[in-house]
C-alpha cells in the first residue's frame, strides 16, 4: 500500500482552494510530482494498481480503496478509461474530493486539518463528513449484508458503531463542579454590577398591556372542533360532511344557497382567529422588544469576541511558526529515524530468515538434527511474530512445516538404519556401538519432536535380529554336521539328526551369540537412558516432562526385559525341539545333563545381569526335563542300591582310597569347623574308614551308598531348581537303605538271599555301625539342601529329621537285639546256677565265655564308648536277674557261707569284664556288690 502524504501537505493542498492541477502530484505518495498526465497515469498503474489474473484493481484512494472502481477489478481497457475519467480528467477540472461534493473549502476547514495533526489517527478530510455509496460497498471490513437492498438511504444506512469512552480522559461528574458553583454564586450575590444585557432591557420603554377581549369577542368555542384538529383533511368523507352538512340533507340541489351561508360562517371563524392572534401579539410585544434589545447587546459582545479571536489566532499562528513547526519537524524526523531503523532490522531479519534453508541442509549433513529443528522452530516464531505481513514470506511457514515433517521421517529412517546396522554386525567385533554419536544425535532429535515410538522400533529390530541370528547359527551347525537342510520343513525339526554333543555345542553357540547380542542391546539401551536423562535435566527448555520421563524409563526397562524373555523363548524352542518324546534323556549321562544344566544356568544369570530381571521361560522349559532326569537319576541309584543290599553278605568291607577321598571331599565341601583331616597312617588302613577322626567298620553296601549321597549333593548344586524333587527322592533313598537293612538283618531276610546260615552278632554290629555312618551324613545333607531351597520350600527340610530319627531307632533296635540275646543267654545259665563250691560256678563261666565271645565280635566294629555303654546296660539287666535268683535261693547279706560264695562269683564276673576292658572306672566289685544287695533289700 502506498504511503499517504503528510498532513501538512494535504492541508496546504486543500487550503489552496483546489485551482491547481492535482495530477501534478500524488495525494498519497511523498514528493511525487509529474510533468504530464501520462506520467501520472503510469504512476497510478505502477504503484496504485494490482493485477489479479486478467483483472486490474485500482487502489488510489484513502486506505488503498478507490471509491469509484469495484474491488473485483476490470479489464485493461476499462482500467484506462477509469483512470482518465475519475483521476486525471476530473482532477483537471479543478477540485479535491470536498469540491466534488459541492462544498467550497473555507478557512475553517484549514484549521480543522491543522488540529487533526495533533492526533495520532489518520488525517480528517471532508470525505469523512458524508457517506459514500461506493465506499460502503467496497469496504472489505464489512460482512455480507443480507438486507442491503431493503434499507432506506440516510444516516442509518450503515451500522452505527459505538465509540468507547477514552481511557485517557478522567470521568467528571456533577459533584466535581459543586465547589466552583458555590464559590461563584457567593461572588455574584455580593456584586451589584449588572450586565450590559440587563441594562439595555431596563432602558426599553414599557408599553401598556392590552386589555382582554370582551365576552364573546375572543371566545373560540363558537368554532367547531373539527377545524381545530391536527388531522383535519377535507379529502376524508367524514370531515367533508362535517364542513358541508347540507349536502347530506338536501343533496346538491341547494348548494348555491347554503354555500353563501357557509361562507359567512367561515369568514366569522377567520375573524375570531385573527382577533386572537392580534391579542397574542399585543400581549407579547414587550418580550419581543426586549429580545431585540438583547440581540443588539449580544451582537456587540460577539464583535468584541471576534476581535479577540482574531488577535488570538495571530498569536497562535506566530507560536506555530516560531515554536511548534520546528518541534514537530524534529518529532517527524525522530519518527522517520525509528521507522528507518525498524525497516533495517526487518531487512536484516529477512536476510537471516532467507538463509534458513541452506543452514538446515548444512546441519542435516553433519547429523545435527536438534540444531536443524531448533532453527526451524526459531524461524517459524520469527515469521509469525515479526514477518507476518511480509508478502514474500507468506508460504515460508508451510515450507518449514514440510521440512520439519521431512526431518521427522528422516529421523525414523535413520534410527532404523542405525539400529539394524548395529544389531546385525558380526558378533566377533569388540566395540558394542560403532556409531554412538550419530545414534545419540538421532535420539535427541526424536525426543525433541516427541516421537517416543523409538523404543517400540528398537524392540522390533531386536526381535528381528534375534530370530535371524538363531536361524543363521542353526543353519551353520547343520552344515558343519554334514546335515542337509531340507527345504519346506521346519528348521527346528531337523535338529533331531544331531547327536547330543553336537546339539549341546549348538545350544552353547546360540546362547553365546544371544548374550553378545543382548550386550549390544543393553549398550544402546544405556545410550537411550542417558539421552533421556540429559533432556529431562535441562533447565532452559523443558523437552521431556517428568511424567513422560517416568513413562519412557519404564518402557525402556520393559523393552530390555522383553528382549531377554525373547532370548529365553528362542533357546526354549531349541530345547523343546530336542526334548520331544523324551529324546533328550536317551543315551545321556548324568555328566552331560549336568553340563547342559550349567550351560542354561549360566545363560539365565547372564540375561539377569543384563536386564536385572530373572526370566523363567527357559527354566520352565528345562524344568520338565530336569524332573524326568531326576526321576531317571533316582531310579537308577535306587535299583543299584537295592541290588547291592540284596547281594550283601554283611561282612566287613575293604576300604579303598577312592572311598576315603570321597568322604573327605564331602566333609570339605560343607566346610564343617570340626572336620579333621585323615592322617597318612590312617589312609593306609584298609579295614576302617575314617570320618572326622572316628573310624567306622562297615559293610560294602554302606560304602556303595556314600558316593550316591554325594551324587545327590552334586546334582542339587547343578540343578538348584530341582532341589525339592531331589530332596524328596534322597529322603526316600535313605528310608529305603534303612528299612531294607533292618529287613535283611533283623528280619533275617538275608538268609535266603545270600545263603547265610544265621544272622550273627557280628552281622548285627556291622549293620548297626553302617547305619551310624549313614546317619552321620544326614545332618550334613540337611544343611546342604537347606541352603539351596527357596524360602517357601524350607519346610521340606523336616523330612531329613524324620529320616534321621528312623535311623536312630533302628540302630537302637539292633543294639537292643544284641542286648536281648546276651541277657537271654545269661538268664538261661542262671536258671541252672547253684550256690555251692566250686567257685566260679559253671554258670558264671559260661556267662563270661559268652560275654568274651560277643566282645570279640563287636569290639573291632563298635567304638569303645559304645561297647562300654552296651555292657553297662547288660550289667544293669544282670543285676536284676541275680537279685531274682538270690532271693529265690534265700541268700542274705549277712556274711555267711552262701553270701561269701555269691561275693566270689561277683569277683569272678567283674574280673572277666575288666579283662575285656569294658568297665568304667567307677564300676568296681564293691559298687557292683552294693548295688546288688541294695536291690535285693
Amino acid at each position: 500500500m502506498a504511503l499517504p502524504k503528510s498532513n501538512a501537505d494535504r492541508v496546504n493542498s486543500l487550503s489552496s482552494g483546489g485551482n491547481s492541477l492535482t495530477w501534478k502530484s500524488c495525494s498519497y505518495c511523498l514528493n511525487k510530482t509529474f510533468r504530464t498526465s501520462a506520467e501520472f497515469t503510469k504512476h497510478l498503474r505502477d504503484d496504485h494498481c494490482s493485477q489479479e489474473g486478467g483483472s486490474f484493481v485500482c487502489h488510489y484512494g484513502y486506505n488503498g480503496v478507490c471509491t469509484s472502481l469495484p474491488v473485483e477489478g476490470v479489464s485493461d481497457r476499462d482500467y484506462e478509461d477509469h483512470v482518465i475519467k475519475h483521476h486525471t480528467k476530473a482532477q483537471d477540472g479543478g477540485k479535491e474530493s470536498g469540491i466534488l461534493c459541492g462544498m467550497t473549502p473555507s478557512p475553517l476547514q484549514g484549521h480543522l486539518y491543522r488540529l487533526s495533526l495533533l492526533s495520532d489517527g489518520p488525517a480528517w478530510n471532508v470525505n469523512a463528513a458524508c457517506q459514500n455509496m461506493a465506499a460502503i460497498l467496497n469496504d472489505p471490513k464489512k460482512g455480507k449484508q443480507k438486507d442491503f437492498f431493503t434499507r432506506t438511504w440516510g444516516d442509518g444506512f450503515i451500522e452505527n458503531t459505538a465509540i468507547p469512552e477514552s481511557t485517557l480522559l478522567p470521568i467528571v461528574d456533577e459533584a466535581y463542579f459543586t465547589p466552583y458553583l458555590k464559590k461563584i454564586s457567593k461572588r455574584y450575590k455580593k456584586s451589584s454590577k449588572k450586565s450590559s444585557v440587563a441594562s439595555a432591557i431596563e432602558h426599553i420603554p414599557t408599553r401598556s398591556i392590552p386589555k382582554p377581549l370582551d365576552g364573546n369577542e375572543g371566545d373560540l368555542s363558537a368554532i367547531p372542533q373539527a377545524f381545530l384538529q391536527a388531522t383535519f383533511n377535507l379529502s376524508q368523507p367524514d370531515t367533508f360532511l362535517k364542513v358541508f352538512p347540507f349536502i347530506r340533507e338536501s343533496g346538491l340541489s341547494h348548494v348555491l344557497g347554503n354555500g353563501k351561508t357557509l361562507q359567512e360562517k367561515l369568514s366569522y371563524y377567520l375573524d375570531l382567529i385573527e382577533m386572537q392572534i392580534a391579542h397574542q401579539i399585543s400581549h407579547k410585544s414587550d418580550d419581543f422588544f426586549q429580545a431585540v434589545a438583547s440581540h443588539d447587546a449580544v451582537r456587540e459582545e460577539l464583535g468584541k469576541a471576534l476581535t479577540a479571536v482574531k488577535a488570538l489566532r495571530l498569536k497562535v499562528k506566530h507560536i506555530d511558526v516560531t515554536h511548534v513547526q520546528g518541534s514537530l519537524k524534529v518529532l517527524q524526523c525522530q519518527v522517520a529515524r525509528q521507522n528507518y531503523a525498524m525497516v533495517y532490522r526487518k531487512l536484516k531479519l529477512m536476510a537471516t530468515v532467507h538463509q534458513t534453508q541452506p543452514t538446515i541442509q548444512l546441519l542435516l549433513s553433519t547429523s545435527d538434527f536438534v540444531g536443524a529443528l531448533d532453527l526451524i522452530g526459531t524461524t517459524q516464531e520469527v515469521v509469525q511474530q515479526e514477518l507476518m505481513s511480509i508478502h514474500c514470506f507468506r508460504y515460508l511457514s508451510s515450507q518449514l512445516k514440510e521440512m520439519e515433517n521431512l526431518i521427522e521421517s528422516l529421523l525414523s529412517n535413520e534410527f532404523e538404519r542405525l539400529t539394524t546396522a548395529e544389531l546385525n554386525r558380526p558378533l566377533n567385533e569388540d566395540i558394542l556401538v560403532t556409531e554412538e554419536d550419530r545414534l545419540t544425535a538421532v535420539l535427541y532429535g526424536m525426543l525433541r519432536q516427541r516421537r517416543y515410538n523409538f523404543i517400540e522400533l528398537f524392540k522390533d529390530e531386536g526381535l528381528t535380529a534375534m530370530k535371524a541370528l538363531m536361524k543363521q547359527t542353526i543353519v551353520e551347525a547343520l552344515a558343519a554336521n554334514d546335515t542337509d537342510v531340507e527345504r519346506g520343513s521346519m528348521l527346528f525339526e531337523q535338529l533331531k539328526h544331531l547327536n547330543f554333543v553336537s546339539w549341546t555345542n549348538l545350544m552353547q553357540r546360540c546362547m553365546t551369540s544371544l548374550v553378545s547380542l543382548l550386550n549390544r542391546i543393553q549398550a544402546i539401551h544405556d545410550i537411550m537412558a542417558h539421552v533421556l536423562a540429559t533432556e529431562t535435566s535441562r533447565q532452559d527448555e523443558v523437552v521431556v516432562t517428568e511424567d513422560d520421563r517416568q513413562r519412557l524409563q519404564q518402557s525402556l526397562k520393559e523393552m530390555l526385559e522383553s528382549l531377554c524373555d525373547s532370548a529365553h523363548d528362542q533357546c526354549g524352542r531349541l530345547l523343546s525341539s530336542r526334548t520331544k518324546d523324551g529324546a533328550l534323556l536317551e543315551r545321556v549321562s548324568s555328566q552331560e545333563f549336568v553340563a547342559l544344566a550349567k550351560l542354561i544356568e549360566a545363560f539365565v544369570l547372564d540375561c539377569q545381569k543384563i536386564s536385572g530381571h530373572k526370566a523363567i521361560g527357559l527354566k520352565l522349559a528345562f524344568q520338565g526335563q530336569a524332573t524326568r532326569f531326576v526321576q531317571k537319576f533316582h531310579e537308577e541309584r535306587r535299583s543299584k542300591l537295592g541290588a547291592v543290599l540284596d547281594s550283601e553278605r554283611w561282612r566287613q568291607a575293604e576300604i579303598t582310597p577312592d572311598i576315603q577321598e570321597t568322604v573327605d571331599c564331602f566333609f570339605r565341601s560343607v566346610a564343617r569347623p570340626e572336620f579333621q583331616p585323615v592322617s597318612k597312617a590312617e589312609e593306609d588302613r584298609k579295614d576302617k574308614i575314617m570320618v572326622n577322626g572316628e573310624s567306622y567298620v562297615v559293610v560294602g553296601a554302606a560304602l556303595f551308598f556314600l558316593p550316591q549321597l554325594l551324587e545327590y549333593c552334586n546334582c542339587v548344586d547343578n540343578l538348584p531348581t530341582a532341589a525339592p524333587d531331589l530332596l524328596t527322592r534322597l529322603v526316600e533313598l535313605l528310608k529305603t537303605f534303612n528299612s531294607r537293612t533292618c529287613q535283611l538283618v533283623l528280619g533275617a531276610g538275608a538268609l535266603p538271599l545270600v545263603g547265610l546260615k544265621t544272622i550273627s552278632s557280628r552281622n548285627l554290629a556291622l549293620a548297626s555301625r553302617s547305619l551310624q555312618l549313614i546317619a552321620l551324613f544326614i545332618p550334613l545333607l540337611k544343611d546342604h539342601f537347606q541352603e539351596r531351597l527357596a524360602p517357601k520350600q524350607k519346610t521340606m527340610i523336616k523330612h531329613f529329621d524324620q529320616a534321621h530319627k528312623d535311623f536312630t531307632d533302628h540302630i537302637a533296635e539292633i543294639e537292643s537285639k544284641l542286648l536281648t540275646l546276651l541277657i537271654e543267654m545269661a538268664e538261661s545259665h542262671l536258671t541252672t546256677w547253684e550256690i555251692k563250691p566250686p567257685v566260679p560256678s559253671v554258670a558264671f563261666r559260661a556267662i563270661s565265655k559268652q560275654m568274651a565271645k560277643l566282645h570279640e565280635a563287636i569290639n573291632p566294629i563298635w567304638p569303645s564308648h559304645d561297647v562300654q555303654n552296651f555292657y553297662s546296660k547288660f550289667n544293669v539287666s544282670l543285676k536284676k536277674s541275680l537279685q531274682h535268683h538270690i532271693a529265690k535261693h534265700g541268700v542274705q547279706n549277712n556274711g555267711g557261707p552262701q553270701h561269701g560264695l555269691v561275693t566270689s562269683e561277683l569277683i569272678f564276673y567283674v574280673s572277666s569284664l575288666k579283662s575285656l576292658n569294658v568297665l568304667r572306672d567307677d564300676e568296681t566289685v564293691e559298687v557292683f556288690s552294693n548295688d546288688l544287695w541294695n536291690i535285693s533289700r
